[in-house]
């Protein structure tokens, strides 16, 4: 799939044999020193303000969500005793809410829980129906109220607990309120900020426009490293024929089988460091592959059957509360036509990440099998988060009324985790994830990871999906670089970029010729764990949009082969940038509706 542009040639190794690639890299003009720091500080600053934007918004839908079941809760009948009863247990029960009342004329007629006296007069700030009460601590919980205005002149209250607020966002920023006093702020003593006054310049930050909080990022940014990084004293090893592995190891007694998946095996030795022990393997002629144990990272969630091009179509607009006002982006690439001729019915997409929420109540009921790669189980619960946002976006249940739209309607997920809760982990434990996707029946496999090395590991797993007719989606990465990222740059994955609602490059976004196609990458709203909605940016999200269309089209037709689905994907994107393929679009954005039209034309 990747374009061979003329220009420089560079011997490239891959697990079939000696390639000669032709490649031409878009080159920027050189900078001094000094010109160079100012880029970084200018990137700095760009990317506190997206996550600032980005967790602005994800308040706007955690109050949306409050909101909300405050009104389900209001139009109740509370004079039925036993639906009383039941209703404060489930207030007990709720993650958020701490108690409950209506009010009528200053007289609270209905009230459930208790944390602290509910007083209206608190209410004092207002944004349409919606009422807020400052934030306020007890016992170093922080808890806010929110008042709904009802027709009969009543108004429903709920006290809320914030812990997930500060749990979220208390290392990244912190959350001055309406009177510029700080409420949420972080652990480290420098950001330990009392009020707005004290802030240093510079500082990034964004408004929540229903609160009339503020929101300043003081994220640690990490430096750009190219270099390849690997598990000190590790190697990864393939043996040519499995059945000399035991006498080879026999003969070895200095080595440490870390993991044995014949005639894959992870090995660590005392004696040597990792340049050490490859070079002393690597001629060995019992192997095919040695190489060091490389580190990847997250790049930084009823419908009408197929119908012919001579239907009159119309959109189909799922109910799910968060679509209509958050879900900009698939609006974007047309996917509500696009769901008349498909909607992924039995397609398997594996999401290789940090696991997924195995409760979340907008996915639980899609996922099947799942695969720990890190311990070799079946525990694929997510405890970082970006998986089940990634999940979401391609594959979230749809039209059920909460949550947000998943690109592929009923398509299965099969959970894979392969990243720990750091949202890192190793090429080893990569390549075990698609092979465990395949074996298992994947019909599309994202990876929203990478890092700046190649991997003969990796590659030789990426050709094993490849050969099987598994759809590889893969993002580019988050660092606005021409580097390419592995497995982003293999010719057998479809790689993603990521553009903003106005349909440019977003800002971080990595380019190259290695780039195929873009999708939605910047405030993409979708799942995190224990039921909650967030929003997030990267090239992660733009990869799920692509495999959600690749799993409606094989839907639509499971005759059509892996290069099948690239080329008409490519061919049906909306060309964006210079005309024709350019390194910072790929072929364009991707069109939902026009490449499940295509099919049928």
């Amino acid at each position: 799939m990747k374009p061979f542009i003329t220009g420089v040639i560079i011997l490239t190794i891959f697990g079939l044999g000696l390639f000669f690639i032709q490649q031409t890299f878009m080159t920027e003009p050189p900078f001094s020193v000094q010109e160079i720091d100012v880029k970084k500080q200018v990137e700095s600053t760009s990317i506190d303000h997206l996550l600032a934007e980005d967790l602005a918004l994800s308040t706007s839908i955690f109050i949306h969500q409050l909101s909300e079941q405050l009104q389900r809760w209001s139009e109740q009948d509370f004079s039925d005793r036993t639906y009383y009863e039941n209703f404060k247990e489930e207030l007990t029960e709720h993650p958020h809410f701490q108690s409950f009342a209506i009010v009528e004329d200053d007289r609270i007629i209905v009230q459930a829980g208790a944390l602290k006296d509910i007083d209206p007069n608190e209410l004092t700030h207002r944004h349409h129906k919606s009422l807020f009460s400052d934030p306020y601590n007890v016992d170093s919980t922080h808890y806010m109220m929110i008042g709904e205005t009802l027709s009969n002149n009543r108004i429903v209250i709920g006290e809320v607990d914030l812990t997930f607020i500060q749990n979220y966002m208390e290392d990244l920023a912190s959350i001055a309120d309406t009177n510029g006093s700080f409420f949420i702020s972080g652990n480290n003593p420098d950001v330990e900020w009392q009020t707005t006054d004290e802030l240093p310049d510079n500082l990034q930050s964004e408004t929540v426009p229903e609160l009339g909080w503020e929101i300043f990022v003081h994220s640690d940014h990490k430096t750009l490293d190219l270099e390849r990084e690997y598990i000190e004293h590790q190697a990864v090893i393939k043996f040519r024929d499995k059945e000399t592995a035991s006498i080879w190891f026999a003969d070895q007694p200095e080595l440490t089988i870390l993991e044995n998946k014949n005639p894959l095996f992870l090995i660590e030795s005392k004696q040597n460091d990792t340049i050490e022990l490859i070079n002393r393997l690597k001629n060995d002629r019992h192997l095919a592959i040695v190489e060091p144990n490389y580190t990847l990272s997250k790049q930084i969630s009823t419908i009408a059957t197929p119908v012919s091009t001579t239907r009159q179509l119309s959109n189909v607009e799922p109910n799910d509360e968060f679509f209509k006002p958050y879900q900009w982006n698939l609006n974007q690439i047309e996917v509500e036509q696009g769901w008349n001729f498909s909607n992924g019915e039995q397609m398997k997409i594996a999401i290789l990440d940090t696991g997924v929420d195995p409760n979340h109540s907008d996915l639980k009921d899609k996922l099947i099998n799942g695969y720990n790669a890190l311990d070799d189980s079946d525990d694929f619960n997510d405890t970082h988060g970006h998986g089940t946002h990634v999940a979401g976006i391609a594959a979230a249940l749809t039209n059920n009324v909460t949550g947000i739209a998943g690109v592929s309607w009923d398509s299965y997920i099969i959970p894979i985790k392969v990243l720990n809760e750091e949202g890192e982990g190793s090429s080893y434990e990569v390549a075990k994830g698609i092979y465990w996707a395949v074996d298992h029946g994947a019909n599309v496999i994202n990876m929203s990871l990478g890092d700046y090395h190649s991997s003969d590991l990796l590659y030789d797993a990426i050709r094993y999906a490849y050969e099987q007719d598994v759809v590889l989606i893969a993002a580019s990465g988050n660092d606005n670089v021409e580097d390419p990222m592995y497995p982003a740059r293999y010719p057998e994955v479809l790689t993603v970029a990521a553009v903003n609602d106005k349909r440019n490059r977003a800002f971080f976004s990595n380019f190259g010729y290695h780039i195929d196609v873009t999708a939605p990458g910047e405030h993409i709203p979708s799942l995190f764990p224990n039921d909650h909605y967030v929003v997030m940016s990267g090239t992660s999200m733009a990869a799920p949009h692509v495999s959600g269309l690749a799993a409606l089209l094989r839907s639509n037709n499971p005759e059509l082969s892996n290069d099948d689905i690239y080329q008409i994907i490519t061919n049906t994107s909306t060309d964006l940038g210079t005309k024709g393929y350019d390194p910072y679009y790929g072929y364009g954005e991707i069109d939902v509706n026009e490449a499940l039209r295509s099919v049928h034309q």
